[in-house]
Protein backbone atom coordinates (compact mmCIF):
# COMPACT_ATOMS: atom_id res chain seq x y z
CA UNK A 1 0.00 0.00 0.00
CA UNK A 2 2.80 2.37 1.00
CA UNK A 3 4.75 1.64 -2.20
CA UNK A 4 1.65 2.25 -4.28
CA UNK A 5 1.10 5.56 -2.51
CA UNK A 6 4.69 6.64 -3.16
CA UNK A 7 4.42 5.65 -6.79
CA UNK A 8 1.23 7.67 -7.20
CA UNK A 9 2.84 10.63 -5.44
CA UNK A 10 5.86 10.53 -7.73
CA UNK A 11 3.62 10.33 -10.79
CA UNK A 12 1.61 13.30 -9.55
CA UNK A 13 4.77 15.35 -9.00
CA UNK A 14 6.04 14.53 -12.48
CA UNK A 15 2.73 15.46 -14.10
CA UNK A 16 2.43 18.62 -12.01
CA UNK A 17 5.99 19.67 -12.83
CA UNK A 18 5.37 19.09 -16.52
CA UNK A 19 2.19 21.12 -16.41
CA UNK A 20 3.97 23.95 -14.60
CA UNK A 21 6.97 23.99 -16.96
CA UNK A 22 7.48 27.45 -18.45
CA UNK A 23 7.04 27.65 -22.20
CA UNK A 24 7.62 30.54 -24.58
CA UNK A 25 7.14 30.95 -28.30
CA UNK A 26 9.63 32.48 -30.72
CA UNK A 27 9.01 33.76 -34.24
CA UNK A 28 12.14 33.81 -36.38
CA UNK A 29 13.06 33.81 -40.05
CA UNK A 30 15.39 30.82 -39.60
CA UNK A 31 14.21 27.93 -41.77
CA UNK A 32 15.65 24.97 -43.62
CA UNK A 33 19.21 24.08 -42.60
CA UNK A 34 19.57 27.30 -40.62
CA UNK A 35 16.35 26.54 -38.75
CA UNK A 36 17.30 22.95 -38.00
CA UNK A 37 20.67 23.94 -36.52
CA UNK A 38 19.09 26.81 -34.59
CA UNK A 39 16.43 24.55 -33.05
CA UNK A 40 19.04 21.97 -32.11
CA UNK A 41 21.16 24.55 -30.28
CA UNK A 42 18.12 25.95 -28.45
CA UNK A 43 17.12 22.48 -27.32
CA UNK A 44 20.58 21.25 -26.34
CA UNK A 45 21.96 24.44 -24.81
CA UNK A 46 19.12 26.65 -23.60
CA UNK A 47 16.23 24.31 -22.84
CA UNK A 48 18.45 21.63 -21.28
CA UNK A 49 20.09 24.15 -18.93
CA UNK A 50 17.08 26.30 -17.98
CA UNK A 51 14.11 23.97 -18.29
CA UNK A 52 12.28 26.66 -20.25
CA UNK A 53 10.55 25.13 -23.26
CA UNK A 54 10.78 27.10 -26.52
CA UNK A 55 8.37 26.65 -29.40
CA UNK A 56 10.04 27.96 -32.55
CA UNK A 57 7.96 29.01 -35.54
CA UNK A 58 9.47 30.14 -38.83
CA UNK A 59 7.90 33.25 -40.38
CA UNK A 60 9.22 34.93 -43.55
CA UNK A 61 10.83 38.17 -42.43
CA UNK A 62 8.90 40.37 -44.94
CA UNK A 63 5.63 39.09 -43.43
CA UNK A 64 6.70 39.36 -39.79
CA UNK A 65 5.24 42.77 -38.89
CA UNK A 66 1.81 42.23 -40.41
CA UNK A 67 1.49 38.79 -38.84
CA UNK A 68 2.69 40.13 -35.48
CA UNK A 69 0.15 42.97 -35.45
CA UNK A 70 -2.72 40.61 -36.31
CA UNK A 71 -1.64 38.04 -33.71
CA UNK A 72 -1.15 40.76 -31.07
CA UNK A 73 -4.66 42.08 -31.64
CA UNK A 74 -6.01 38.52 -31.61
CA UNK A 75 -4.22 37.55 -28.40
CA UNK A 76 -2.01 34.91 -30.02
CA UNK A 77 1.27 36.81 -30.33
CA UNK A 78 4.62 35.11 -29.64
CA UNK A 79 6.74 35.92 -26.60
CA UNK A 80 9.88 36.77 -28.57
CA UNK A 81 10.04 37.95 -32.17
CA UNK A 82 12.76 38.69 -34.73
CA UNK A 83 12.31 41.97 -36.65
CA UNK A 84 14.13 44.30 -39.00
CA UNK A 85 15.79 46.96 -36.86
CA UNK A 86 13.93 49.82 -38.58
CA UNK A 87 10.58 48.29 -37.53
CA UNK A 88 11.30 47.94 -33.83
CA UNK A 89 10.73 51.48 -32.54
CA UNK A 90 7.50 51.90 -34.53
CA UNK A 91 6.06 48.82 -32.81
CA UNK A 92 7.64 49.60 -29.45
CA UNK A 93 6.23 53.12 -29.24
CA UNK A 94 2.77 51.75 -30.03
CA UNK A 95 3.05 49.49 -27.00
CA UNK A 96 3.48 46.17 -28.82
CA UNK A 97 7.02 45.54 -27.50
CA UNK A 98 8.48 45.66 -24.01
CA UNK A 99 10.93 48.31 -22.90
CA UNK A 100 13.92 46.12 -22.10
CA UNK A 101 15.20 48.66 -19.57
CA UNK A 102 12.54 47.26 -17.23
CA UNK A 103 14.84 44.30 -16.63
CA UNK A 104 17.36 44.92 -13.86
CA UNK A 105 20.34 43.42 -15.69
CA UNK A 106 19.64 45.29 -18.94
CA UNK A 107 22.96 47.14 -18.95
CA UNK A 108 24.89 43.95 -18.23
CA UNK A 109 23.53 42.57 -21.50
CA UNK A 110 23.88 45.69 -23.65
CA UNK A 111 27.44 46.28 -22.46
CA UNK A 112 28.32 43.11 -24.38
CA UNK A 113 26.88 44.40 -27.67
CA UNK A 114 28.20 46.89 -30.22
CA UNK A 115 26.58 50.20 -29.18
CA UNK A 116 26.30 51.50 -32.75
CA UNK A 117 23.72 48.78 -33.45
CA UNK A 118 21.60 49.67 -30.41
CA UNK A 119 20.93 53.24 -31.55
CA UNK A 120 18.11 52.36 -33.94
CA UNK A 121 16.32 50.30 -31.26
CA UNK A 122 16.04 53.16 -28.76
CA UNK A 123 13.50 55.94 -28.39
CA UNK A 124 13.60 58.38 -25.50
CA UNK A 125 14.40 56.36 -22.38
CA UNK A 126 13.22 53.09 -23.88
CA UNK A 127 14.97 50.26 -25.69
CA UNK A 128 12.68 47.90 -27.57
CA UNK A 129 15.08 45.28 -28.90
CA UNK A 130 18.53 43.74 -28.88
CA UNK A 131 20.49 43.61 -32.14
CA UNK A 132 21.09 40.07 -33.36
CA UNK A 133 22.19 39.45 -36.94
CA UNK A 134 24.09 42.35 -38.44
CA UNK A 135 25.90 43.15 -41.63
CA UNK A 136 27.97 45.98 -43.02
CA UNK A 137 28.73 47.29 -46.51
CA UNK A 138 32.16 46.96 -48.04
CA UNK A 139 33.62 46.74 -51.52
CA UNK A 140 34.06 43.55 -53.51
CA UNK A 141 36.78 43.92 -56.12
CA UNK A 142 38.00 41.62 -58.89
CA UNK A 143 41.64 42.20 -58.05
CA UNK A 144 42.85 40.21 -61.07
CA UNK A 145 40.97 42.43 -63.52
CA UNK A 146 41.96 45.62 -61.71
CA UNK A 147 45.60 44.55 -61.97
CA UNK A 148 45.20 43.86 -65.69
CA UNK A 149 43.64 47.30 -66.23
CA UNK A 150 46.12 49.11 -63.99
CA UNK A 151 43.39 50.30 -61.62
CA UNK A 152 43.85 50.87 -57.88
CA UNK A 153 41.14 50.04 -55.38
CA UNK A 154 39.39 53.36 -54.63
CA UNK A 155 39.63 54.78 -51.14
CA UNK A 156 37.25 57.76 -51.54
CA UNK A 157 34.01 58.39 -53.41
CA UNK A 158 35.88 60.70 -55.79
CA UNK A 159 38.23 57.85 -56.66
CA UNK A 160 35.24 55.51 -56.90
CA UNK A 161 33.65 57.88 -59.45
CA UNK A 162 36.83 57.92 -61.55
CA UNK A 163 37.05 54.12 -61.49
CA UNK A 164 33.41 53.86 -62.48
CA UNK A 165 33.92 56.23 -65.43
CA UNK A 166 36.97 54.28 -66.62
CA UNK A 167 35.09 50.99 -66.37
CA UNK A 168 32.11 52.44 -68.22
CA UNK A 169 34.45 53.42 -71.07
CA UNK A 170 35.28 49.71 -71.32
CA UNK A 171 31.58 48.74 -71.20
CA UNK A 172 32.04 47.40 -67.67
CA UNK A 173 29.82 48.17 -64.71
CA UNK A 174 30.04 49.49 -61.15
CA UNK A 175 27.34 48.65 -58.63
CA UNK A 176 26.20 49.85 -55.18
CA UNK A 177 23.53 47.93 -53.30
CA UNK A 178 22.06 47.61 -49.82
CA UNK A 179 19.81 45.09 -48.12
CA UNK A 180 16.50 45.92 -46.48
CA UNK A 181 12.98 47.15 -47.11
CA UNK A 182 12.48 48.01 -50.80
CA UNK A 183 11.14 51.47 -50.00
CA UNK A 184 14.19 52.51 -48.01
CA UNK A 185 17.06 51.17 -50.13
CA UNK A 186 17.98 54.59 -51.53
CA UNK A 187 18.06 56.08 -48.03
CA UNK A 188 20.21 53.18 -46.82
CA UNK A 189 22.83 53.84 -49.50
CA UNK A 190 22.68 57.63 -49.21
CA UNK A 191 23.25 57.47 -45.44
CA UNK A 192 26.90 56.50 -45.82
CA UNK A 193 27.68 59.80 -47.53
CA UNK A 194 25.70 61.63 -44.83
CA UNK A 195 27.51 59.97 -41.93
CA UNK A 196 30.86 60.68 -43.54
CA UNK A 197 29.96 64.37 -43.25
CA UNK A 198 29.32 64.01 -39.54
CA UNK A 199 25.55 64.34 -39.53
CA UNK A 200 22.27 62.40 -39.84
CA UNK A 201 19.10 62.64 -41.93
CA UNK A 202 17.05 63.33 -38.79
CA UNK A 203 17.54 65.82 -35.98
CA UNK A 204 19.15 64.48 -32.77
CA UNK A 205 15.89 64.83 -30.83
CA UNK A 206 14.10 62.61 -33.36
CA UNK A 207 11.45 65.25 -34.04
CA UNK A 208 12.34 66.51 -37.49
CA UNK A 209 14.13 66.04 -40.78
CA UNK A 210 17.70 67.20 -41.28
CA UNK A 211 17.70 66.70 -45.07
CA UNK A 212 17.78 70.44 -45.79
CA UNK A 213 21.08 70.90 -43.92
CA UNK A 214 24.11 71.89 -46.04
CA UNK A 215 25.79 68.57 -45.25
CA UNK A 216 22.81 66.45 -46.32
CA UNK A 217 22.31 68.49 -49.49
CA UNK A 218 26.00 68.08 -50.42
CA UNK A 219 25.79 64.35 -49.71
CA UNK A 220 22.69 63.98 -51.91
CA UNK A 221 24.33 65.83 -54.79
CA UNK A 222 27.33 63.52 -54.54
CA UNK A 223 25.08 60.48 -54.32
CA UNK A 224 23.10 61.45 -57.43
CA UNK A 225 26.34 62.23 -59.28
CA UNK A 226 27.45 58.62 -58.86
CA UNK A 227 24.59 57.54 -61.09
CA UNK A 228 23.98 60.55 -63.34
CA UNK A 229 27.57 61.52 -64.13
CA UNK A 230 29.64 58.39 -63.54
CA UNK A 231 27.46 55.53 -64.70
CA UNK A 232 26.76 53.46 -61.58
CA UNK A 233 24.24 50.75 -62.34
CA UNK A 234 20.83 51.07 -60.68
CA UNK A 235 20.20 47.33 -61.05
CA UNK A 236 22.55 44.47 -61.76
CA UNK A 237 22.49 40.64 -61.48
CA UNK A 238 25.70 40.98 -59.50
CA UNK A 239 26.09 37.31 -58.59
CA UNK A 240 26.70 36.47 -62.24
CA UNK A 241 28.28 39.71 -63.43
CA UNK A 242 30.90 39.77 -60.68
CA UNK A 243 31.95 36.24 -61.57
CA UNK A 244 32.04 37.01 -65.29
CA UNK A 245 33.94 40.24 -64.73
CA UNK A 246 31.23 42.39 -66.31
CA UNK A 247 30.85 44.23 -62.98
CA UNK A 248 34.29 43.96 -61.37
CA UNK A 249 33.60 46.25 -58.41
CA UNK A 250 30.57 46.65 -56.15
CA UNK A 251 29.65 48.01 -52.73
CA UNK A 252 27.39 45.49 -51.00
CA UNK A 253 26.60 43.83 -47.70
CA UNK A 254 29.05 41.49 -45.99
CA UNK A 255 26.84 38.42 -46.45
CA UNK A 256 27.66 38.43 -50.17
CA UNK A 257 31.07 37.08 -49.18
CA UNK A 258 29.48 33.69 -48.64
CA UNK A 259 27.48 34.00 -51.86
CA UNK A 260 30.55 34.61 -54.02
CA UNK A 261 32.48 31.83 -52.30
CA UNK A 262 29.80 29.31 -53.18
CA UNK A 263 28.43 30.49 -56.50
CA UNK A 264 31.72 31.41 -58.16
CA UNK A 265 34.46 28.94 -57.14
CA UNK A 266 36.14 29.63 -60.50
CA UNK A 267 37.28 33.07 -59.27
CA UNK A 268 38.59 31.93 -55.88
CA UNK A 269 41.72 33.93 -55.10
CA UNK A 270 40.92 36.48 -57.80
CA UNK A 271 38.79 38.84 -55.72
CA UNK A 272 39.22 40.74 -52.49
CA UNK A 273 37.35 43.13 -50.19
CA UNK A 274 37.98 46.68 -49.01
CA UNK A 275 36.25 49.29 -46.86
CA UNK A 276 33.40 51.29 -48.36
CA UNK A 277 34.65 54.44 -50.16
CA UNK A 278 35.07 57.34 -47.78
CA UNK A 279 35.02 61.13 -47.68
CA UNK A 280 38.23 63.08 -47.12
CA UNK A 281 38.16 65.27 -44.02
CA UNK A 282 39.78 68.66 -43.45
CA UNK A 283 42.70 67.03 -41.63
CA UNK A 284 43.37 64.73 -44.58
CA UNK A 285 41.98 61.57 -43.00
CA UNK A 286 39.30 59.54 -44.76
CA UNK A 287 35.98 58.88 -43.03
CA UNK A 288 34.67 55.43 -44.02
CA UNK A 289 31.48 55.59 -41.94
CA UNK A 290 28.60 53.59 -43.35
CA UNK A 291 25.02 52.67 -42.70
CA UNK A 292 24.11 49.23 -41.49
CA UNK A 293 20.81 47.72 -40.58
CA UNK A 294 20.07 44.20 -39.47
CA UNK A 295 17.73 42.18 -37.31
CA UNK A 296 16.73 42.43 -33.67
CA UNK A 297 15.18 40.26 -30.97
CA UNK A 298 12.25 41.82 -29.11
CA UNK A 299 9.96 40.74 -26.27
CA UNK A 300 6.30 41.16 -27.15
CA UNK A 301 4.40 43.18 -24.54
CA UNK A 302 1.59 40.61 -24.25
CA UNK A 303 3.90 37.83 -23.04
CA UNK A 304 2.80 36.01 -19.90
CA UNK A 305 6.38 34.96 -19.19
CA UNK A 306 8.52 38.10 -19.47
CA UNK A 307 11.32 36.79 -17.26
CA UNK A 308 11.62 33.59 -19.29
CA UNK A 309 11.52 35.57 -22.53
CA UNK A 310 14.26 37.88 -21.22
CA UNK A 311 16.36 34.92 -20.12
CA UNK A 312 16.07 33.54 -23.65
CA UNK A 313 16.97 36.93 -25.15
CA UNK A 314 20.10 37.11 -23.02
CA UNK A 315 21.16 33.67 -24.20
CA UNK A 316 20.53 34.63 -27.84
CA UNK A 317 22.82 37.65 -27.38
CA UNK A 318 25.59 35.75 -25.62
CA UNK A 319 28.94 34.73 -27.13
CA UNK A 320 28.09 31.14 -26.15
CA UNK A 321 25.22 31.12 -28.65
CA UNK A 322 26.41 33.49 -31.38
CA UNK A 323 29.84 31.90 -31.74
CA UNK A 324 28.54 28.33 -31.67
CA UNK A 325 25.68 29.03 -34.08
CA UNK A 326 27.88 30.76 -36.64
CA UNK A 327 30.62 28.14 -36.35
CA UNK A 328 28.16 25.25 -36.69
CA UNK A 329 26.56 26.85 -39.75
CA UNK A 330 29.95 27.39 -41.35
CA UNK A 331 31.02 23.80 -40.73
CA UNK A 332 27.69 22.14 -41.53
CA UNK A 333 26.90 24.00 -44.75
CA UNK A 334 28.85 25.38 -47.69
CA UNK A 335 30.64 27.93 -45.50
CA UNK A 336 27.48 29.85 -44.62
CA UNK A 337 28.43 33.07 -42.82
CA UNK A 338 26.25 35.12 -40.51
CA UNK A 339 27.39 37.88 -38.18
CA UNK A 340 26.15 39.04 -34.80
CA UNK A 341 26.29 42.23 -32.71
CA UNK A 342 28.11 40.52 -29.82
CA UNK A 343 31.35 42.35 -29.06
CA UNK A 344 34.43 40.51 -30.21
CA UNK A 345 32.41 38.28 -32.54
CA UNK A 346 34.62 39.00 -35.55
CA UNK A 347 37.76 38.05 -33.63
CA UNK A 348 36.80 34.41 -34.18
CA UNK A 349 34.97 34.72 -37.50
CA UNK A 350 36.04 32.43 -40.33
CA UNK A 351 37.81 35.05 -42.46
CA UNK A 352 41.36 35.16 -43.79
CA UNK A 353 43.37 37.39 -41.46
CA UNK A 354 43.59 40.34 -43.87
CA UNK A 355 39.85 40.26 -44.56
CA UNK A 356 39.05 39.95 -40.86
CA UNK A 357 40.95 43.18 -40.15
CA UNK A 358 39.00 44.98 -42.87
CA UNK A 359 35.75 43.58 -41.48
CA UNK A 360 36.61 44.80 -37.98
CA UNK A 361 37.33 48.32 -39.23
CA UNK A 362 34.16 48.34 -41.33
CA UNK A 363 32.07 47.16 -38.40
CA UNK A 364 33.47 49.82 -36.08
CA UNK A 365 32.67 52.48 -38.70
CA UNK A 366 29.01 51.45 -38.99
CA UNK A 367 26.26 53.61 -37.61
CA UNK A 368 22.47 53.65 -37.63
CA UNK A 369 19.98 56.45 -38.19
CA UNK A 370 18.27 58.16 -35.29
CA UNK A 371 15.10 56.25 -34.48
CA UNK A 372 12.01 58.37 -35.04
CA UNK A 373 8.31 57.69 -35.32
CA UNK A 374 7.33 57.88 -38.96
CA UNK A 375 10.87 57.25 -40.15
CA UNK A 376 9.81 54.07 -41.91
CA UNK A 377 7.64 56.22 -44.20
CA UNK A 378 9.78 59.37 -44.21
CA UNK A 379 12.77 57.45 -45.59
CA UNK A 380 10.80 56.87 -48.77
CA UNK A 381 10.82 60.54 -49.66
CA UNK A 382 14.56 60.20 -50.26
CA UNK A 383 13.78 57.47 -52.77
CA UNK A 384 11.20 59.73 -54.43
CA UNK A 385 13.77 62.54 -54.64
CA UNK A 386 16.39 60.31 -56.23
CA UNK A 387 13.89 58.92 -58.75
CA UNK A 388 13.01 62.47 -59.86
CA UNK A 389 16.69 63.30 -60.35
CA UNK A 390 17.58 60.07 -62.11
CA UNK A 391 14.55 59.66 -64.36
CA UNK A 392 13.29 63.23 -64.78
CA UNK A 393 16.55 65.20 -64.60
CA UNK A 394 15.22 67.19 -61.67
CA UNK A 395 17.57 69.46 -59.74
CA UNK A 396 19.15 67.45 -56.84
CA UNK A 397 19.06 70.31 -54.33
CA UNK A 398 15.44 71.21 -55.07
CA UNK A 399 14.48 67.52 -54.88
CA UNK A 400 16.12 66.86 -51.53
CA UNK A 401 14.70 70.10 -50.09
CA UNK A 402 11.24 68.92 -51.10
CA UNK A 403 12.00 65.55 -49.49
CA UNK A 404 13.01 67.40 -46.33
CA UNK A 405 9.67 69.23 -46.24
CA UNK A 406 7.65 66.08 -46.97
CA UNK A 407 9.62 64.07 -44.41
CA UNK A 408 9.18 66.73 -41.77
CA UNK A 409 5.44 66.92 -42.44
CA UNK A 410 5.20 63.15 -42.12
CA UNK A 411 7.16 63.13 -38.85
CA UNK A 412 4.97 65.87 -37.35
CA UNK A 413 1.82 63.94 -38.28
CA UNK A 414 3.21 60.81 -36.66
CA UNK A 415 4.27 62.67 -33.53
CA UNK A 416 0.68 63.86 -33.09
CA UNK A 417 -0.73 60.42 -33.89
CA UNK A 418 1.64 58.72 -31.45
CA UNK A 419 1.51 61.41 -28.75
CA UNK A 420 -0.64 59.32 -26.41
CA UNK A 421 1.95 56.55 -26.58
CA UNK A 422 5.05 58.74 -26.47
CA UNK A 423 3.84 60.59 -23.38
CA UNK A 424 3.78 57.29 -21.49
CA UNK A 425 7.39 56.40 -22.24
Amino acid sequence: MRNRFLACLCLFIIIASSAMATKITLWTWYDGTFGAIFKQLVKEDFVAKTGIEVEILSVPIPDMVNKLILSYLGGTAPDVVELYTNQVVELGVRGALMNLREFKDYTNVTDGLYPNYLKQLMYGNSTFGLPCEISWPWMYVRQDLFNDMGLAIPQTWDEFKMVSSKLKARNLGTYYDHTGDAGTLTASKYLALVYQRGTDIYTPDGKGSNLASPECIAAFKDFCSLYKDHGLLVEDPIITTFASGQTPISVMQAWYYYVFENTAPQITGKWTVAEIPGTKQKDGTINHSSNSNGLAWSVVRSTKNPDAAWQFMKWLSSPAFTEKFSRTLYESTDKARIYFATKGFLDKASFPDDHRKIAQRALQACSAPTAIVGGYVADRYIDFAFTKVYLQNADPEASIRQAAKDSNDEIQRKLKEFARFINKL
